[in-house]
């Protein structure tokens, strides 16, 4: 992510304070109190020729103008600095775009702040504009998309997003294959952060299981559950036996679980075994 000079977050850690990778400047003067607001020492660390709309620099020369003025930069995680023009730009478009797809997966979304920011200069956008985005943005608060300008080109943007969202929160320990209901789970409002999987913000509309042993307290997601088969193992089930319009039943046991049109087998009352297809709840077809 970009970071705004004059308006910078700042971290500070045992080794000083942390370089990030990369900044937006308006103006070409870069002091040190443009990257850390909070320093009492105003002092010049580069000029940006005025003909550059991004400018890169060895984090190394940074952090050794800081060291001559008595300041130390953790730069482990930074290796280049980066410096982007700041684009004179209404991203409000690309926002509610944004936020209207976030809606669509999590309809009670409280989202708080977007920010869009572009890895490079723009000076505008299309009339009709409208952002790629990865097929799992919805997993995460922040990342990386991209317009198509007028010439056809692709211009990349990172974008970050502030926002609250109720997940679902197991309230006791967990047995695999136990269903999962009101009781065993609750609603419990987090920020929103990168998820593994969509985050459960209801319980489904299908009767559910979860497919672990979980611990109290955890945040659930899709990868956490899954839908109850029609038919459980050592449960009775009717078979139907269809010869032309003949319909003939009969009561077996299956010995495995299955989802719908799922091959599976079943044992009759005479001990002999068969496959049959799942064609309902308890209910299937033999093979």
């Amino acid at each position: 992510m970009y970071k705004f000079l004059f308006s910078l977050a700042f971290f500070v850690n045992l080794n000083g304070y942390e370089l990030a990778e990369n900044y937006s400047y308006k103006n070409t003067l870069v002091h040190s109190t443009d990257l850390f607001p909070e320093i009492s020492q105003k002092f010049e660390i580069l000029k940006i020729p005025s003909d550059k709309e991004h400018y890169r620099v060895d984090a190394q020369v940074i952090a050794k103008t800081f060291e001559l003025n008595g300041i130390t930069l953790d730069i482990s995680k930074t290796r280049y600095v980066n410096f982007t023009k700041h684009s004179p730009v209404d991203f409000t478009p690309l926002k509610t775009q944004l936020e209207t797809m976030l809606r669509e997966y999590y309809p009670s979304i409280r989202i708080e702040e977007i920010t869009i920011i572009p890895r490079g200069y723009l000076s505008s956008l299309p009339k009709e504009v409208r952002g790629v985005f990865d097929d799992r943005f919805y997993q995460h608060p922040s990342g990386t998309f991209y317009i198509v300008d007028g010439q056809g080109l692709r211009r990349y943007l990172d974008y970050s997003v502030r926002a609250t969202l109720s997940v679902l929160h197991t309230t006791q320990k967990i047995t695999r294959r136990e269903r999962l209901n009101g009781f065993n789970t609750l609603l419990k409002p987090i920020p929103f952060v990168s998820f593994k999987d969509k985050p459960l913000t209801a319980l489904p509309h299908d009767p559910s299981r979860f497919r672990s042993n979980l611990k109290p307290g955890h945040p659930l997601t899709l990868r956490n559950i899954e839908t109850v088969p029609l038919v459980l193992k050592n449960e009775k089930v009717i078979v139907e036996v269809r010869n032309e319009s003949v319909v003939v039943e009969f009561v077996a046991t299956a010995t495995q679980e299955g989802l719908l049109y799922d091959i599976i087998t079943i044992q009759k009352s005479d001990g002999k075994r068969a496959k049959a297809k799942v064609i309902g709840e308890n209910r299937v077809e033999l093979q």
